[in-house]
């Protein structure tokens, strides 16, 4: 037998009133003589409250209608449970309420506790709170058990009629499709309507420069803050190297020839022969800065700020309009994908860290490595 909760404001519980001579209404929840207690955060003088009301006030309406619908929201905790057969007690009501993690959530709390909750990296969880806010603007207080296959096709409509790059389209219907995972995980949901919605690719941007522009761009005769952005870009196509890494580069990352340096973004370690790759530029670079690294690499400013300089240097090269600083590690594979340099050897490089190319980096170590680029010097 499924034992309803009840549900009402109280005043004042604990019998004291703050310095304005006001006391805190709270929401109290009772089943078979058990009762646990939710703030509401709101405090009233005592003549302003009467019988679970709130009265002679100039905004006693739009008061008492936020008060229901926090009733309402807990409410629907306890109504989600019982339309799946089970019964809440109260201590299942309190975590599922102060969690956000119940079938009555709301998709962009019960997003942020999981993710919080995760492995993911910061730049990922950043990620999914600009999805979460985005959500939000497309349908504000959304909830998990609302999301269904019409949900997801007018939310892509919308994101294609926003006007954001495809690419930014599709991160964000991945990360949502992740989200829903989670929920179905936990019997929030029983399908993900994600099952039915095809998700299309993404639109390679792998612009590169050609070993006769990289040549042209060693060779331009610059001067200051585009000399240092020359040459920080020129490190990620001796390194492949992403900008996070670049600007965090220190000295450390440098022993005998070779650069290890923990990623930014997967947090997969990399090990780079830099005294062998590209005939040892890096290390020119390295002697250029007094192998001191970070007198180049902490000067830097934002990354869209680097790649509008850099647009500039590169029009003195002819180079194609849409290489950016990202360019330059498509640069390195594709430079050394021409030397013959094998693919395994380049994700290891590269640090990718999916788990099929994982496993096959996991048989090339730093003598494979050398011996593959000098074979192919």
């Amino acid at each position: 037998m499924i034992h309803k909760i009840r549900y009402r404001i109280v005043y004042n519980r604990s019998h004291r009133l703050n310095k304005s001579g006001e006391g805190l209404l709270e929401i109290e929840c009772t089943q078979q003589k058990r009762r646990i207690y939710f703030t509401t955060h709101t405090y009233v003088k005592p003549e302003n409250f009467d019988h679970g009301t709130i009265v002679n006030t100039p905004n006693e309406q739009s008061i008492n209608y936020a008060l229901y619908i926090m009733i309402q929201d807990i409410e629907r905790v306890e109504l989600e449970y019982i339309k799946k057969g089970v019964e809440v007690n109260l201590p299942m009501l309190k975590e599922a309420v102060r969690t956000h993690i119940s079938p009555a959530a709301k998709l962009a709390d019960f997003g942020t506790e999981v993710v919080e909750q995760s492995e993911r990296k910061n730049l990922t969880k950043l990620n999914y709170q600009t999805l979460f806010n985005n959500l939000e603007k497309f349908r504000k207080g959304i909830l998990i058990t609302d999301i269904d296959y019409q949900f997801i096709v007018s939310y892509d409509k919308w994101l294609r009629e926003s006007g954001i790059a495809h690419n930014t389209r599709i991160s964000r219907l991945r990360l949502l499709r992740a989200v829903l995972n989670e929920a179905r995980k936990r019997d929030f949901i029983t399908v993900n309507p994600f099952d039915r919605f095809r998700i299309q690719q993404m639109v390679s941007k792998k612009g590169f420069l050609t070993k006769e522009e990289v040549t042209k761009l060693e060779r331009l005769n610059l001067k200051g803050n585009e000399d240092k952005i020359r040459d920080a870009f020129l490190i990620g196509c001796y390194t492949g190297l992403r900008f996070s890494d670049i600007i965090s580069l220190r000295p450390e990352h440098i022993k005998d020839g070779w650069l290890t340096k923990k990623m930014v973004k997967t947090g997969f370690i990399v090990e780079i022969p830099i005294a062998e790759l590209f005939d040892g530029k890096m290390m020119v670079i390295l002697e250029k800065y007094d192998n001191q690294i970070n007198k180049l690499t902490t000067s830097l400013a934002s990354n869209s700020a680097v790649n509008k300089v850099l647009r500039g240097i590169l029009d003195r090269i002819d180079a194609d309009a849409k290489i950016t600083f990202h360019s330059s590690r498509h640069t390195f594979a594709t430079l050394l994908g021409q030397r013959g340099v094998q693919l395994t050897t380049i994700q290891k490089l590269l640090g990718h860290t999916k788990l099929q190319t994982t496993q096959i980096y996991s048989e090339v170590d730093r003598n494979a490595i050398i011996n593959d680029i000098k074979r192919k010097k």
